[in-house]
């Protein structure tokens, strides 16, 4: 693919990105619950997990529909010069680029947990099933507004110097309607 702007799919990247980072950030709190080095008593441990994920979970969903709602009101047809990720190919080019920071929430939240016994992979547990929670909503959206919504595919590190960088920072949502 070229260096320009690439978009994908709004409810597939959403989906994706939270299916990849669930499962890493419920396993990141394993040794928490299985004997780490200061394993809370479990009322300890049940309550700070449910105060992790819950104050995550709700805190992602109040945020988020509004700023959502703000970018579906603008929306409009795409960009002449950006190249559209086939639907085929999106999930292979988040798995690709979400690998490192995935492995170094694992490692943290490993060692976080392991160390004091505080599942704070349940906080990014809380955030991604909010993402989940959050795409039903977009899905319907999506299917209210009559095509496909689709937004940029941001890097992980965008570099000061990369041209797309204004493009990156204001987070436009496009629509792509079906032609007959």
């Amino acid at each position: 693919m070229s260096g320009g702007l690439r978009l994908v799919g709004l409810v597939a990247s959403v989906r994706i990105q939270a299916s990849l980072l669930l499962p890493v950030s419920l396993v990141s709190c394993v040794p928490a619950y299985t004997g780490g080095s200061h394993q809370l008593d479990p009322a300890t441990s049940v309550g700070t997990t449910l105060i992790l994920f819950v104050t995550t979970f709700w805190g992602l969903l109040k945020v988020r529909r509004p700023w959502y709602e703000t970018r579906l009101e603008r929306l409009s047809p795409p960009p002449p010069t950006a190249e559209m990720v086939a639907g085929d190919k999106t999930f292979d080019l988040f798995s690709r680029s979400l690998t490192k920071p995935l492995l170094l929430v694992l490692l943290i939240g490993l060692t976080a947990s392991y160390a004091t016994g505080i599942p704070v992979g349940m906080f990014l547990a809380g955030m991604a099933a909010a993402m989940l929670w959050q795409s039903r909503w977009l899905a319907a959206e999506e299917k209210q507004l009559g095509g496909r919504v689709v937004c940029l595919h941001t890097p992980v590190r965008v570099a000061a110097d990369d041209p797309n960088g204004t493009a990156y920072r204001q987070s436009r949502f496009w629509i792509v309607r079906e032609t007959s």
